[in-house]
């Protein structure tokens, strides 16, 4: 819970600093305006010892009234809140005064202010150590706490006490403050033993990394070329790796990228690492066990489907040559493959039939009273082809039953999926190495498969390269649509994203009977591509085609940062569409934004890329209600909002398995190393009814000219191939 302690909510410096070129200043905390105690984030009053009054902002809610520290960081001028010093690490230097003993010790439950004043006239400036050394007997004397609240009382105690230890500690080390938070939330206030002893511990957390880790265990004394030191940067960067979308790299470029993080070493100590088993050595890769363990039992288990022989069969099934949907020879080929084999693709581009063609498999399926199961990596993608089947359709997660408890699923090996003829997995190119794992994994000796994706899509969001590799290898029977049927060709949006795929310029030049749905603005300063984006996504499409600007209108970029990324682009639309919604205290969102879920939260099936909007705040129990756009009302703590972030913009890769009525895409040069080919079509081919792009020409041309950014290592498809392998 939020709490406030000034008059002054906004913090705001009453004047300009003495010296704005100050990266540190030895401070005593005089006041806390505002805190949020999830994030750890505060904004304090300090006077310096000049006397100065200044703004501290940053990760430094353990820091109490009357306390002493030495803060390093930076001045920032915020635009509405003035001058303030922005904490990067903190150190506390002593207690300054009996207010600031108060503070803390009201702080502990049950003792409460007047608590607290009975410790400090009691035991005097000594009243921490007195309290240390007996928490228990100390506090129990403390009036109004008796035996039914004194468990509790020193519980509360021990946690802060532990807290201040483990700030102090990593503060001491120079361990930057919003770091220094994450760990304590990560490991818990007695973390300092686990600290000195496995400094290293810490590169587990997310948003730590090796560099800090690295930086506490050189500041407690480890040496340069420690084995404990090395191994965990070798280890860090096979991470870095699969966060990169690897599943292993080649022996050498995990040397050179060891050497650089580490600054040499790493060739001496890998062999150690190979026979110890920490990793492991195929020829020339290394991969991490646990990825050599999987990638080994995907392959095995995509090799046994494809070459099992049929479950069941379909008597008298032909392919139709009257009604409402007529299959083309081609499509067909994908229901006599479902039929023949456990495991096989649909695969092909925008407008080639791959709904149609599902649609028309689970009809069949029905009406032969054969049960078929409908899956999509994300509830979005999901939903869409629910709508377009008119079947039941589910995230892969809901259907193998996730359980956040044990971070596992419900069916597995052990415990397949039951009573499932076919199984249908849509926007099968997000298949991570994982999630693949898990959902072939849980298929029962009698169900067969089909995936359906488009492979010149981006890759998906995690290891491997999962739908291309088993494509490739061979081995599983694959129907690639590539026919254009007449309706979807008079569709720019379809004909441009094809000519992108082939490495062309897309063209807007349409006949009398084309669907006018894609357009290319050209423009070449970043301001006049921002303020044309902005226009776009701010009124100018909703009014001309009907749509709801929030809800309808989508623009996708590809990177977050930058004068065109998603974080500039959010500021500009939320200023032009909801500029008067209510501050949600503790976050930067404001009721009305549009928003979208950034993690995976399976105990409220709120996952990550769900989209919808803030629409209440309850400010007396600190919650908001999320609509989500698929119609569930979802209530949040304010302390879990950290993984909302506003979506008016949202990133390319955010918007995979989803679509959009219309779409605004900018290809902006400084966003060059995530240029494209496969991120530009799979942006475009996420608008339902018009798609614009505004563009640089260079941007543009160099998009359409690189087909990857970036090679993945991946062995499926010579696993899949090669069974000896």
């Amino acid at each position: 819970m939020s709490r406030q302690r000034s008059d002054n909510p906004s913090g705001a410096a009453p004047d300009g600093p003495a010296d704005p070129h100050a990266t540190m200043l030895d401070v005593e905390v005089v006041a806390q305006r505002w805190s949020s105690p999830d994030s750890g984030f505060a904004v304090l009053m300090a006077l310096t010892d000049d006397g100065e009054e200044v703004i501290l902002t940053g990760t430094i809610d353990h820091l109490h009234v009357g306390e002493l520290a030495q803060a390093h960081g930076a001045w920032r001028r915020h635009a509405k809140h003035g001058w303030r010093f922005e904490v990067e690490r903190v150190a506390s230097t002593g207690i300054a005064s009996d207010a600031a003993l108060l503070d803390l010790l009201a702080a502990v439950r049950h003792v409460g202010p007047t608590g607290a004043a009975w410790l400090l006239e009691r035991h005097g400036e000594g009243v921490l150590d007195a309290v240390d050394e007996d928490p228990r007997g100390r506090l129990r004397e403390v009036p109004g706490i008796g035996p039914a609240r004194i468990g509790a009382t020193v519980r509360s105690w021990e946690r802060l006490r532990g807290r201040r230890a483990l700030r102090l500690f990593l503060g001491e080390h120079g361990v930057p403050a919003a770091a220094a938070g994450r760990i304590e939330r990560a490991f818990g206030p007695e973390a300092v033993e686990l600290l000195r002893e496995d400094p290293y511990s810490a590169i587990d957390v997310e948003g730590v990394g090796f560099a800090t880790a690295d930086a506490l265990a050189r500041a407690l004394g480890t040496p340069a070329d420690a084995p404990g030191r090395l191994d965990a940067g070798i280890l860090h960067v096979l991470t870095l790796a699969e966060v990169d979308g690897h599943c292993l790299l080649p022996r050498a470029e995990l040397i050179r990228q060891a050497d650089a993080l580490l600054g040499g070493g790493a060739g001496e100590r890998l062999d150690g690492l190979i026979a110890s088993g920490r990793v492991v050595a195929d020829g020339e890769l290394i991969a991490h066990p646990v990825i050599d363990a999987i990638e080994r039992r995907l392959a095995r288990r995509v090799r046994e489907l494809a070459t099992d022989g049929p479950q069941f069969k379909l008597d008298g099934v032909e392919r139709p040559t009257a009604g409402d949907f007529i299959p083309s020879p081609a499509q067909w080929r994908v229901v006599d493959a479902v039929l023949s084999s456990r495991l096989s693709i649909l695969t092909g581009g925008p407008g080639t039939g791959k709904t149609a063609t599902v649609r028309a498999l689970v009809e069949l399926l029905r009406k032969s009273r054969r049960t078929v199961r409908l899956c999509a990596p994300t509830g979005k993608a999901a939903r869409r082809l629910g709508e377009a089947t008119g079947a039941n359709a589910t995230t892969i997660h809901r259907l193998l039953g996730w359980l956040p408890e044990e971070g596992g699923f419900e069916h597995g090996p052990d415990d397949p999926l039951p009573s499932t003829d076919v199984l249908v997995i849509d926007e099968a190119s997000m298949l991570s190495l994982f999630l693949a794992d898990a959902v072939l994994g849980a298929v029962g000796p009698r169900t067969h498969v089909l995936l359906v994706g488009d492979v010149d899509q981006l890759p998906p969001v995690g290891p491997g390269r999962v739908l291309d590799d088993i494509i490739a290898s061979g081995v599983v029977p694959t129907v690639r649509l590539e026919e254009i049927f007449r309706q979807a060709a008079r569709s720019l949006i379809v004909r441009a994203a094809h000519a992108v795929n082939r490495g062309e310029r897309p063209s807007v030049d349409a006949g009398p009977d084309d669907i006018r749905d894609f357009f290319l603005i050209g423009r070449e300063s970043p301001q006049a591509m921002f303020d044309e984006v902005v226009s776009l996504a701010s009124g100018r499409l909703a009014d001309h085609y009907d749509l709801d600007p929030g809800a309808d209108v989508l623009v996708l970029s590809p990177m977050r940062k930058g004068p065109l990324g998603v974080d500039a682009l959010n500021d500009a639309l939320r200023a032009r569409r909801n500029a008067l919604g209510t501050a949600v205290p503790g976050t930067t969102l404001r009721l009305g934004d549009r928003v979208i879920q950034t993690r995976n939260d399976h105990e409220r099936e709120l996952m990550n890329g769900e989209m919808g909007v803030i629409t209440h705040l309850d400010p007396a129990r600190d919650e908001v209600l999320f609509a989500a756009d698929d119609g569930r009302r979802i209530t949040l703590d304010l302390d879990e909002l950290g993984t909302i972030r506003p979506a008016y913009a949202i990133t390319v890769h955010k918007a995979q398995g989803s679509q959009a009525p219309a779409v605004v895409v900018p290809v902006f040069s400084g966003h060059r190393h995530m240029l494209t080919r496969n991120l530009l079509y799979t942006a475009m081919t996420r608008a339902e009814r018009v798609c614009v792009v505004v563009a640089q020409a260079s941007a543009l041309d160099g998009a359409v000219a690189r087909r990857d950014a970036v090679r993945r290592w991946t062995r499926l498809e010579r696993l899949v191939a090669d069974p000896s392998g």
